[in-house]
């Protein structure tokens, strides 16, 4: 293990809520990106087509580091958010700003299909070939800690279902009680 990732492996795995860490190798990358794709062909919940440009991205770096965490403790660094476009229409988005969510609830022109996730109605398009458009795209945040400014290139994703459980597999995982998702951390090298 190289210097860099040995000061990953330590830096990531002494945050609240890991459980569990690993490196992935190409093999697995490439597996990863496999699922990624078979899942991107099918429509979330029926609306629209996802695209896990965070996963995605995060794959593509030179290290990518597989981190399965308990619900609810890794608060770390901030999650990728979904966005649902038409074209470069913005039509939902996944918040957090509690002051934002209050206030879109106000109109009825906003429609929430989650606690954090709305969709503008306004903003959704007509017709059943304009809905085939739509597309859920998971985008890396730009919010990067301060604590991480030495990582070059830090892109945290969140992967599919699919891609989650494998990756639970690779680790010989077995949850027992709670909730545990799985992130995957890229990154080109470490200053």
């Amino acid at each position: 293990m190289d210097g860099n990732i040995r000061r990953a492996v330590n830096f990531f795995g002494m945050l609240d809520g890991v459980i569990q860490l690993s490196v992935l190798d190409d093999i697995q990358k490439k597996a990863l990106l496999e699922i990624e794709s078979r899942n991107e062909a099918k429509k979330l919940m029926g609306m629209a087509r996802t695209h896990n440009k965070a996963a995605r991205d995060a794959i593509s770096l030179r290290h990518t580091l597989a981190i399965i965490i308990k619900g609810g403790e890794f608060k770390h660094i901030p999650f990728p958010r979904m966005r649902m476009m038409y074209g470069e229409n913005l039509v939902g988005e996944e918040l957090y700003e509690q002051e934002r969510i209050e206030a879109l609830k106000k109109s009825r022109e906003n429609v929430f299909i989650w606690d954090n996730f709305v969709i503008f109605m306004k903003m959704v398009p007509k017709g059943k070939d304009e809905l085939d458009k739509l597309i859920i795209i998971h985008t890396p945040s730009k919010d990067i800690p301060q604590d991480t400014k030495d990582f070059e290139n830090l892109v945290l994703g969140e992967p599919c279902a699919e891609s989650d459980q494998a990756i639970k597999t690779w680790a010989r995982f077995e949850s027992g009680q709670g909730v545990f998702g799985t992130i995957l951390v890229g990154f080109d090298s470490i200053r």
